[in-house]
């Protein structure tokens, strides 16, 4: 029974860990460029002023 405990910990930690480092760095760029229609290239002038 305790095996089982510890097994089960250990999947949930390394799914933890798995999920925290690897799967936001793989999905961060989908993220970031859903912010402008063009994906984030719009500016105007020095500042990204947010009108188009």
């Amino acid at each position: 029974m305790q095996t089982v405990l510890v097994i089960l910990t250990f999947i949930l930690a390394a799914g933890f860990l798995l999920k925290k480092f690897l799967w936001e760095s793989i999905f961060e760029d989908r993220k970031k460029t859903a912010s402008t229609l063009d994906g984030g290239k719009t500016k105007c002038g020095d500042k990204d002023c947010g009108c188009h």
